[in-house]
């Protein structure tokens, strides 16, 4: 008995699939990533939100600000977060001023330009000095806006890379025409600089240099991956009100701390997967999907080529009782070349004994006469049925035949096989494999 060193293709073929499913497992992860996307995208979420107040004395009063969607993906929107104190004159006004309202309410604008809006009902209510979140539920799901997914915040590193959306006041103001939609958002970009809770509220928030102005309130701050982080809130300004460029955002775990007490649905990013990037999908997946492929058709192309044959003998083969007969039930007893210009041939022993050499007038497995090692007669193989047990002789090669595990054989000695078993002429290029087929 032999032992049989892996053969080249199987190895390759093995470092293939492995290859293939490790990249495989990263670009599944990278689908899975919670719908990662390009900042600017998640801008198909963001909405303008508008409150007003009108009294019977006929003062009034309004604000506007930025509110974003949240829900299932694939599923119609139909709830709306935005700040507190955006909502607070259609909402509060009402219980503030009860007898002298002439009007109020909240309503939510898809498109100013296309005077594409609805009123909707403010379902959670927290204000400016406490939590600052409102939620906002439209009269019917639609599906003109797409769910946010939320990021823990947990996650968010001090030097992330940050970027709010929304409807800033002073991008308004510059404006000659302001179509409040999706294509008039502003994108701001900064980073996070520290986790804090400001002294004029009751919320965890997020310290940041992102650029947000009036308007900006209420909107989305998302990281590089467009999920939510966190909610933008408010800024430090000096005495005659100009921004000092420091500025906060709700984070996202104040939130969904809310959401799950309202019991409202919402998707969080990757389902806590968020760690892999969407892009590891369109760069690993493709390769692993390669490398599995090819490591399968390797695989299959070396069994077929006979590599994949085991090394142990057919000890449970049946005896044949004369010679001509098969040495196993329904087997053919075969030699089958493994590397070199027979690869893949396979040659039936029971025919007779088949020579190998140089000499087509000697050998039944010619090789070219000019091929290095191999003599004219450079060996035989036989099958005895009655020992079922294959024979090799080499028959005075100059440059010997070897058994697989490496032992040369002496000339004109016959030496047995068992199936599985292989031998070479001269070195490893010219292998050749035992078996019962």
């Amino acid at each position: 008995m032999e032992t049989k060193k892996t053969p080249r293709k199987q190895v390759t073929a093995i470092i293939l699939l492995v290859v293939g499913l490790v990249f495989a497992v990263f670009g599944v992860l990278g689908l899975a990533g919670g719908g990662g996307t390009d900042p600017y995208e998640t801008r198909n979420s963001v909405v303008m939100v508008y409150s007003y107040l009108q009294l019977t004395d006929g003062q009034s009063a309004g604000a506007m600000g930025t509110g974003f969607a949240i829900g299932k993906p694939g599923e119609p929107v139909e709830y709306i977060v935005t700040n507190g104190h955006v909502v607070e004159y259609g909402y509060m006004g009402p219980k503030t001023y009860q007898g002298e309202v002439s009007s109020a309410g909240v309503q939510v604008y898809f498109s100013a330009a296309e005077n594409d809006y609805v009123t909707a009902e403010v379902v959670y209510y927290s204000s400016f000095d406490d939590k600052d979140i409102a939620i906002i539920k439209l009269p019917s799901p639609t599906d003109k806006r797409d769910a946010l997914a939320i990021k823990d915040s947990d996650a968010v590193e001090i030097g992330d890379t940050a970027f709010a959306l929304g409807y800033p006041g002073v991008a308004s103001d510059s404006s000659q025409f302001n179509t409040y939609d999706k294509d008039d958002i502003t994108l701001t970009k900064g980073i996070i600089s520290k986790r804090t809770k400001p002294v004029w509220s009751n919320y965890d928030a997020f310290q940041m240099d992102v650029y947000i102005n009036h308007g900006n309130s209420g909107g989305p701050l998302v990281d590089e991956s467009g999920f939510l982080i966190g909610i933008n809130s408010s800024g430090a300004v000096d005495e005659q009100g100009k921004s000092e460029g420091v500025n906060f955002a709700i984070t996202s775990a104040e939130l969904t701390k809310i959401l799950d007490s309202e019991n409202i649905k919402y998707t969080m990013a990757g389902g806590g997967l968020s760690w892999a990037p969407s892009w590891f999908a369109y760069v690993f997946l493709p390769i692993g999907v390669l490398a599995l492929a090819g490591g399968i058709i390797l695989l299959v192309m070396s069994q077929k080529n006979g590599q994949g044959v085991p090394a142990v003998a057919d000890a449970g083969a049946n005896k044949a009782s004369a010679r001509g007969g098969r040495g196993s039930v329904g087997k053919r007893a075969v030699l089958r070349g493994v590397t070199g210009k027979y690869a893949g041939q396979s040659f039936d022993l029971l025919k007779g004994k088949v020579v190998i050499g140089r000499d087509p007038a000697a050998c039944n497995i010619v090789f070219d006469k000019n091929a290095p090692g191999i003599s004219g007669r450079h060996c035989q193989v036989d099958y005895d049925p009655n020992e079922d047990c294959f024979i090799i002789t080499d028959l005075g090669s100059s440059y010997g035949t070897f058994l697989g595990n490496g032992k040369k054989l002496a000339a004109n000695v016959a030496e047995k096989l068992s199936a599985g078993d292989t031998f070479y002429l001269c070195d490893n290029a010219n292998r050749f494999v035992v078996s019962k087929e």
